[in-house]
């Protein structure tokens, strides 16, 4: 199955860059997720009938919690492209939003301590007349903006 940005990019256009959503912006979800499991698997060391069904439902639960931030994080796009930048989120409730490379006015930054620690941060694209959503949780958000600066150069 092919990605939504290889099957809207147009003829003679190349991707650039792909950014990801950090593995980091979903630690709270994984942790939850692996707790969930970890009670689950003490709960079936125990021979209780009620202990067993109650080990059940967390190993269910801590699964779905798990799959449900790798689905999210593996649903997300952020391409640049040598002509624009498309972000798509969502696997059954698609969310796209493209802008022209003309139109792109600055790339904002937001990193915190602990995102420039683990090299994660929140991407802001400002446009003429609009902006994007911000990003959040991009992985290698300051290659990001260099690969838009050097396609950027260029044009000026």
């Amino acid at each position: 199955m092919a990605s939504y940005v290889e099957s809207v990019l147009a003829p003679g256009e190349r991707v650039v860059h792909r950014a990801a959503i950090s593995h980091w912006n979903y630690a709270l979800s994984y942790l939850v997720g692996v707790v969930c499991l970890a009670i689950a698997a003490t709960a079936f060391t125990s021979q209780s009938q009620g202990r067993v069904s109650f080990a059940a439902v967390a190993a269910l639960v801590g699964l779905a919690i798990i799959l449900v931030a790798a689905i999210r994080r593996a649903t997300t796009e952020l391409v640049l492209t040598d002509r624009r930048i498309i972000a798509k989120r969502g696997f059954i409730r698609r969310d796209t939003v493209e802008m022209n490379l003309g139109k792109v006015e600055s790339l904002h930054v937001n990193q915190g301590l602990l995102g420039r620690l683990l090299n994660f941060g929140d991407v802001t694209v400002i446009g003429t007349g609009s902006s994007l959503e911000p990003l959040r949780g991009i992985s290698r958000p300051i290659e990001l903006r260099r690969k838009l600066g050097e396609i950027a150069a260029p044009r000026s």
